[in-house]
């Protein structure tokens, strides 16, 4: 089914448009940097969308392998568990984690940084699931809506080859085969 590769890339690709002007305009404490936008990376074997390091573990082996991303800050896009389908039409459940990764020595700031950039994807998610973007959730007959579940935060620094996971977002989707008979 392919219904995890169509999840990860309509969700990468909307970040890879929106994110960094919403990582721009997050709000953050008085004395404290706006975080680094998601680095530009360019590369004709492994695309991204408006050549941005939003990279997901459909497209990008080095997501897949937990791998040090090629550029950084850098968003890696993965869906989490198994999609279970029964009956048509077929809408499942599916968790979606997004993780910011970056090459920081600094933990503390790591971790600023990592928040301050989950709030800004969080907005922009939330943005993706208005009624105005329907068209930007559907995919070869596979539509993504963002569940009323909770968004879950984690304020987590960890090793990703050379680089740190500094904050990570685990979102409830429903994922629908509006085409199930193709």
């Amino acid at each position: 089914m392919t219904a995890r590769v169509e999840l990860e890339r309509i969700v990468s690709e909307w970040l890879a448009n929106d994110v960094n002007a919403r990582i721009a305009a997050v709000p953050v404490d008085a004395g404290d940097p706006q975080p680094s936008p998601i680095a530009t990376y360019v590369d004709t074997l492994y695309p991204t969308t408006n050549d941005r390091a939003v990279f997901n573990s459909v497209t990008h082996p080095w997501v897949a392998e937990w791998k040090s991303p090629p550029a950084s800050p850098a968003l890696y896009v993965v869906a989490r568990g198994p999609f279970i389908f029964s009956g048509e039409p077929t809408v499942v459940p599916a968790k979606l984690g997004i993780f910011y990764v970056r090459d920081s020595a600094d933990a503390a700031i790591a971790r600023r940084d990592g928040s301050y950039t989950l709030r800004a994807i969080a907005r922009s998610v939330r943005e993706l699931d208005k009624n105005d973007n329907y068209l930007s959730r559907l995919r070869n007959g596979i539509n993504v809506v963002l569940s009323e579940g909770p968004q879950e935060f984690y304020h987590t620094v960890t090793a990703v080859g050379n680089h740190r996971v500094s904050g990570a977002l685990v979102l409830n989707y429903h994922v629908r085969d509006e085409n199930p008979a193709y």
